[in-house]
């Protein structure tokens, strides 16, 4: 018979489970990566080119004026960050052996955690590229505090941020933030009208929403977790730049009797507002 749908290779039946794990596995990046939704995004995909330029607007002063006097000029020079995108991915080999004994449905396990490796790998070079704030809040060595928290806050009203605001912190240092606010013996929080269930959830505190991630970076030789609070969207101090979403190939190997899952994608990430406006960086004890 002609036409059948089979495992050979570039048979219809690859193609069919080529498409079948692409999905899968930008289903699973998308889910994963806690990052591009909460940072500046710049959609090149449909661009000529690999690099966007970030302009940062100079911070201009009025001035009185004298009747009758001519008004002076003043200059307008913006400065701009480069940011650049370039290639990441990640392979696995499945032999015939195990497709022949898991079939299709043997394939979305392997999808599943490919996209999560690509998503922990946009969100870990978004995250580490808070190192280039300026602002920085809390103590190398010291459990993350209430008060870490408040001088994140401050940093970035003091900058004349734009809100809302948002932290995403390590778990431990959301742990820590939890047992500080617990123990607190403060009006806000003290007595038997603490709000519990707010300290247990920990999803907003202060107006300013919380997401955890695991992907915080180790900074200072591990002793410390590197959480950040900045501006949400648009007003980030961090940038990601999207080129191609993740993409899935097929690569048969005959000679090992297996077929290479080729998953990539094209990004670029940066900071490109270092200022107080832009985000501030929270430094606390590692775990």
């Amino acid at each position: 018979m002609a036409n059948e749908v089979s495992t050979a290779a570039a048979a219809a039946g690859e193609l069919v489970a080529a498409e079948i794990v692409s999905r899968l596995v930008i289903d699973a990046a998308y889910a994963e990566a806690v990052m591009p939704p909460l940072v500046r995004v710049a959609d090149i995909s449909g661009d000529s080119t690999l690099s966007v330029e970030f302009p940062k607007w100079p911070l201009l002063s009025a001035s009185d004026l004298t009747e009758a006097i001519d008004m002076s000029n003043t200059a307008v020079n913006t400065t701009s960050t480069l940011v650049t995108a370039d290639e990441a991915g990640i392979m696995i080999t499945v032999t015939d052996m195990l497709l022949n004994g898991a079939g299709l449905g043997g394939l979305e396990p392997f999808a599943t955690e490919l996209g999560k490796a690509l998503a922990n790998k946009i969100d870990s070079d978004v995250l580490a590229s808070a190192a280039d704030f300026t602002n920085s809040v809390g103590t190398s060595g010291v459990n993350m505090t209430e008060a870490n928290f408040l001088s994140a806050i401050y940093a970035l009203e003091l900058g004349n941020s734009k809100g809302p605001f948002v932290a995403v912190l390590h778990p431990y240092q959301v742990s820590n933030l939890r047992t500080a606010i617990a123990a607190s013996t403060g009006a806000v929080w003290g007595g038997p009208s603490a709000p519990a269930a707010e300290v247990g959830s920990l999803g907003s505190l202060y107006g300013v929403d919380i997401v955890q991630s695991t992907n915080c970076p180790s900074v200072n030789v591990n002793a410390d977790r590197q959480g950040v609070m900045m501006p949400l969207g648009n007003q980030s101090g961090l940038a990601y730049v999207l080129k191609t979403g993740a993409k899935t190939e097929f690569q048969r190997d005959a000679s090992l009797r297996a077929t290479e899952i080729v998953v990539t994608a094209v990004y670029g990430q940066g900071c490109v507002n270092t200022a107080a406006n832009g985000g501030v960086k929270i430094i606390t004890k590692h775990e």
